[in-house]
């Protein structure tokens, strides 16, 4: 599936491991261009077990701008940006099918959000890349319970996975694998 880092913050935030969402035609929908309506859902449709408190702290700095996450769900109401030309890239490729302009800012070639949506909070564009990066540990997270601390420097998804990969192999991040984590279940 292309473009499915949200929904995988989205569970992440909520310490899933045990998850089944489909999707028709290989996109997660842009919606508000957050993970917060897909936490929304998540939690709508029901979680089975109690989420526990991470033992992770993550961090990243971009642009000069370094934000924190201390556990809770603050970076989900970050929405997506994109440089204008690059949004017409994109678009004309296919993806972001439905979106509109305030799901996203987007900044002209001044670094100005002219176009779209007004940030919703100081450092947007940075509690964004905060939030990929919980996307981009998804599919590690499937694989136990993480614990430990990682700081990202420029974070993208092109260099997340070797940041991750690379913290694991010493020692910033480990498995809890005796912990077992929420699930979702289907509440009719």
């Amino acid at each position: 599936m292309q473009v499915c880092e949200h929904v995988l913050a989205a569970c992440f935030l909520q310490d899933l491991d045990d998850v089944d969402i489909l999707f028709e035609g290989g996109e997660a929908p842009i919606l508000d261009g957050s993970a917060g309506p897909y936490l929304r859902a998540i939690r709508h449709a029901g979680i089975a077990g109690e989420p526990r408190p991470h033992g992770l702290r993550l961090s990243i700095t971009w642009q000069r701008h370094t934000v924190s996450w201390p556990g809770d769900t603050q970076p989900e109401r970050a929405r997506t940006f994109i440089d204008l030309s690059d949004g017409a890239q994109l678009l004309s490729s296919g993806l972001f099918r439905g979106a509109r302009p305030d799901c996203a800012l987007v900044f002209d070639s001044t670094g100005s959000s002219r176009y779209g949506a007004r940030p919703r909070f100081p450092k947007e564009p940075a509690w964004h890349k905060l939030l990929d990066l919980m996307g981009d540990l998804g599919p590690y997270r499937a694989q136990g319970r993480l614990e430990g601390d990682l700081h990202v420097k420029n974070p993208a998804h092109q260099s997340n996975g070797v940041s991750i990969q690379s913290a694991l192999a010493d020692g910033r991040l480990r498995w809890q694998r005796d912990a077992k984590a929420s699930t979702l279940t289907h509440r009719s």
